[in-house]
């Protein structure tokens, strides 16, 4: 069993720290100190419990950075994307040789993690990989009392450089035995399949008012919010994404095909294989999460400036038109009095020179230099 470092004590990462000690590992979970009450009651307790799974005892609850990862043999991190340069600057001077650090859930923050440790000049053999998408759908229901609505059953991984790919593949399969690891050609892949950039977006701009009104009765993916005419935006932009993907000759799957790879279609439909976008896309796993009930959440301050706007810079630099995701970006500047183009993940914040042809960009990715 491995040692496992949780940085963030959010709905993913309690979750995480749940379930991977329940699963025999050795857990230490970190928050930053600012927040650091959140995890008061994790200590009182000794854990976590999941609804209807049990309970799982964490071994060290923190808000001291090297303690939490001093030892680790895994440093997960499923935090918001806002974050992760946060993050990467915490642990930067801890992290120890054989280490593998793995950021859940937006494509493209491995890439966040080797800028600052370049700057920062680490040099602590570390291999460092992200994933398109977190292991769960989770809600943090009350203070040691965690929700998972339902398991990714594959995750699209990439690593920063590529050629320790190997030793980031190992480390999910380690903490994710069931779990399908795909490999993504490099960090572009694991970019361009983020699930939530590709379907927040859409349904939160078309329902502004009824989210701003914070309707009780609220569920981004049901019929009502996720109407025929909102699936056809999201389809519209899952297809500027396939655009991109196939400028760069990288592989890429529609969403519905990509909904049937993760075990996600709905109930009673598991074995029909690659349903229309709009049956696989409400199904129970996506319509149990309620809400939001407010337009300042992470569907629009996280999907938009750091997955929707990357695909627009994507485009731009490529020269692949991306008219619908433009479009939202803009909107949801507009409704939220912010630029998330100022804002946004840019070529440049990822350490990529936009003077770089496809070419030397991979050679980047592959090596680090």
């Amino acid at each position: 069993m491995a040692r496992i470092a949780i940085l963030g004590a959010g709905n993913g990462g309690c979750a995480a720290a749940a379930d991977l000690s329940m699963r025999g590992h050795s857990v230490a979970l970190y928050e930053v100190p600012q927040l650091g009450e959140k995890l008061d009651p994790i200590k009182a307790r000794g854990g976590l419990e999941v609804i209807d799974e049990g309970f799982g005892k964490v071994d060290t609850v923190t808000t001291d950075i090297a303690e939490a990862v001093k030892g680790a043999n895994l440093i997960f991190n499923p935090v918001p994307a806002f974050a992760h340069e946060t993050f990467a600057k915490l642990c930067a001077p801890y992290v120890e040789d054989g280490q593998t650090i793995v950021i859940w859930g937006k494509g493209g923050a491995c890439l966040i993690y080797g800028k600052v440790f370049r700057d920062m000049s680490v040099t602590a053999d570390v291999a460092i990989g992200d994933t398109n998408t977190l292991p769960y759908g989770a809600t943090r229901m009350g203070p040691t009392l965690v929700r998972i609505e339902a398991r990714v059953m594959e995750l699209i991984t990439a690593s920063f450089p590529g050629k320790k790919q190997d030793r980031v593949l190992a480390g999910l399969q380690t903490a994710f035995p069931e779990c399908s690891i795909r490999p993504a050609a490099n960090v572009l892949e694991s970019i361009l399949v983020d699930y939530n950039a590709i379907t927040h977006p859409a349904p939160m701009i078309c329902n502004a008012a009824r989210i701003e009104r914070g309707d009780p009765t609220f569920h981004l993916f049901d019929e009502e919010a996720t109407t025929p005419a909102v699936v056809n935006l999201i389809k519209l932009i899952d297809r500027e994404r396939m655009a991109i993907s196939e400028a760069l000759g990288i592989k890429a799957y529609t969403l519905e095909e990509e909904i049937d790879h993760v075990g996600w279609n709905p109930a009673g439909r598991e074995n029909e294989g690659v349903l229309p976008l709009y049956d696989a896309i409400h199904t129970e796993k996506l319509a149990i999460c309620e809400g939001p009930f407010k337009l300042n959440t992470r569907h629009l301050t996280e999907d938009i400036p750091h997955g929707l706007f990357t695909y627009c810079e994507l485009g731009r630099w490529l020269g692949v038109p991306t008219p619908i995701s433009n479009a939202l970006v803009d909107l949801a500047s507009g409704l939220l009095d912010r630029d998330f183009r100022a804002e946004g993940r840019s070529l440049e914040k990822l350490g990529i020179d936009p003077g770089w042809d496809v070419k030397r960009l991979f050679e980047y990715l592959e090596t680090g230099k």
